[in-house]
């Protein structure tokens, strides 16, 4: 058994006690009681119970009135009506206001236990099938923000390929990598000729691309460079909030790694898939150096 929370409603002592003592507990089931219908719907109100066992006649506000302000209320709980012999026509009339079952009174320990079993199962299936419709939908919205990056991404690719020059070309790359990936902040290193240091050659900060031409020592573009692979720095808390950013380095190049670009991520966003798209606006990039390259010897 799973344990659901059910509520028994009834102003029988015996009966409540018979229910809980040879029917629930048993059944490892936890559970709620009640005297009466006033109790009973608070309950429903505060418990939120899984499945509620209620009496048809009771004093201050029988079975039939319980059901009606259930419904008054949008109480969306499935019901099981205990009533007497000679009271079948009611109960069958109630099945429109949620009574899933119902047993006649006095019932055996096994009548009542497939009714609540019957109900449950309903009741679980219901869930399961909402459980999962909520997560196709999740998957689905998913699915379209990354057809949307991946259309982002090649209008992106284009622009950078295409770029006249490489200080076009470093911008365009940052600029492309702000509107896709959102991060902080963001640098781009090539190597040196010799190959024996860096050269930060762009920064974007604010949203804002700037050239630069300065040497540097960037321990997390040497790991991309020398590895040939992205990779992540150490988190770090944010000022004035409680997420943490990360640096994320993927490299530059093709056949032959040239630099890196590095971008600073909130980490609660980052996945493989970002990582991946700021590889490919990278290679994008290195494309675009090689024609560059090519056409005008430049670099």
């Amino acid at each position: 058994m799973t344990g659901e929370r059910i509520l028994v409603v009834d102003d029988g002592d015996e009966i409540r006690d018979f229910v809980v003592n040879y029917i629930l507990k048993p059944s490892a089931y936890d559970y709620i009681e009640a005297s009466d219908g006033l109790e009973g719907l608070e309950l429903i109100r505060s418990r939120s119970p899984d499945l509620v066992l209620l009496d048809l006649q009771m004093p201050r506000l029988d079975g039939i009135g319980v059901l009606h302000q259930m419904q008054a209320e949008g109480l969306n709980v499935p019901v099981i009506l205990m009533t007497s012999y000679g009271s079948e026509e009611i109960a069958i009339e109630v099945f429109r206001m949620g009574v899933r079952d119902y047993v006649i009174k006095p019932f055996e320990a096994e009548e009542l236990l497939s009714a609540i079993e019957r109900a449950l199962e309903e009741k679980r299936l219901r869930e399961e099938r909402d459980h999962l419709m909520e997560h196709l939908l999740a998957a689905n919205e998913e699915l379209r923000a990354q057809v949307r990056e991946l259309e982002a991404l090649y209008g992106a690719g284009r622009e950078i390929v295409t770029a006249p020059d490489s200080g076009a070309l470093f911008a365009r790359l940052l600029r492309a990598a702000s509107r896709i990936a959102s991060p902080l902040a963001g640098e781009l290193f090539l190597l040196s000729d010799d190959g024996r240091s860096l050269i930060r050659v762009a920064r974007l900060e604010d949203g804002h691309v700037r050239p630069t031409d300065e040497q540097a020592d960037d321990e997390l573009a040497w790991q991309v460079i020398r590895s040939g692979e992205p990779r992540l720095g150490a988190p770090e808390l944010v000022p004035s909030s409680q997420t943490f950013s990360v640096p994320v380095g993927v490299p530059l190049g093709l056949s032959e790694v040239r630099g890196a670009l590095l971008v600073t991520l909130l980490a609660d966003p980052l996945s493989e898939h970002r990582v991946n798209t700021l590889t490919a606006l990278a290679v994008f990039g290195a494309i675009g150096l090689e024609f560059i390259r090519c056409k005008t010897g430049d670099l």
